[in-house]
């Protein structure tokens, strides 16, 4: 009897402790906009990292939490997680970020999505006490694009980002080029694409799969190049495989700052959010593309 009381006990606890995902409205500019945000169990009323979580174009917030899995590798570093929703719109209407050079209306609107992720950043500071020294921010497709703007406009918010599948310049849809300015301090990036991707090519160019086949993108090598001369990196990059060959590392290291620059190649990899292939660190299972993508956030504070 005592013993199940003790359990009792301890599951009434762990209830508690537990927090659910809980969206927050935040009209932006006189849009109703929104976000999800991810509270690890047992946070207390410490501040925490925050990593900024950005949706692909047609996706929504708690479609992209529940395909990245980022609140299980959240719980486990401590991190809070913000998942801000795109602004609906077009026809079919659907979610998008305004990257520029991507997607669907929000660019034709000139959507304010870096000024948006700003607020959205001083929202959750308002709910729970943010570290500002480890604020970061990772997304798929149309918002890993805007994750490469967030850290050319903004690397003062942030102390790394890693976007995947995602591109730093291209055509915009009024037919002009589009390139990600020169941020102004050094920013940590994880880059991971694969390179069979259908859609944002590897390589570059225009994707025969999308509505507008003449707008082109720019390569992996064109953003590797970018932010290893951002970053001011002078050592020759390392090389490594993993899971079978089918992960290729290249990692650049003497960056200004303690930055770094890695590049995640998915051998054969297409459009789609990576598996558990990442190596574990100091080995084990593979992990999931979130944890890999938290752990190499958790190495790096602003100054």
């Amino acid at each position: 009897m005592k013993a199940a009381a003790l359990l009792l006990a301890a599951a009434l606890l762990a209830a508690a402790s537990a927090r659910a995902d809980e969206r927050f409205a935040l009209p932006y500019q006189g849009a109703a906009r929104d976000y999800v945000l991810h509270v690890p169990p047992n946070a207390g009323d410490g501040k925490l990292p925050l990593v900024i979580a950005l949706h692909g174009a047609g996706g929504d917030a708690p479609g992209f939490a529940g395909e990245t899995r980022f609140a299980a590798a959240a719980d486990k570093l401590g991190m809070l997680v913000a998942f801000p929703d795109g602004s609906q719109g077009g026809n079919p209407p659907r979610r998008t970020f305004n990257a520029q050079i991507c997607c669907g209306d929000a660019p034709a609107r000139q959507v304010d999505d870096v000024g948006f992720v700003g607020a959205v950043i001083e929202d959750v500071a308002r709910h729970h006490p943010v570290d500002r020294t480890r604020v970061y921010a990772t997304g798929m497709s149309n918002g890993g694009m805007l994750v490469y703007q967030l850290a050319a406009l903004h690397p003062d918010w942030f102390a790394a980002v890693a976007p995947v599948a995602a591109a730093i310049g291209g055509m915009t849809r009024t037919g002009k080029t589009y390139l990600i300015p020169m941020p102004g301090m050094p920013v940590p990036v994880m880059i991971i694409h694969g390179n069979k991707d259908p859609y944002v090519l590897y390589r570059g160019g225009s994707s025969r799969l999308i509505s507008f086949p003449s707008r082109w993108k720019m390569s992996v090598d064109d953003a590797l190049t970018f932010w290893v001369a951002s970053d001011g990196c002078m050592d020759k990059p390392a090389i490594a495989y993993a899971a079978g060959k089918t992960l290729k590392r290249e990692a650049y290291a003497g960056c200004k700052d303690g930055s770094e620059v890695v590049l995640w190649e998915i051998l054969g990899g297409d459009h789609n959010w990576p598996g558990d292939i990442f190596p574990a660190p100091g080995g084990g299972k593979p992990v999931s593309a979130a944890e890999a993508i938290l752990t190499f956030f958790a190495a790096h504070r602003r100054p």
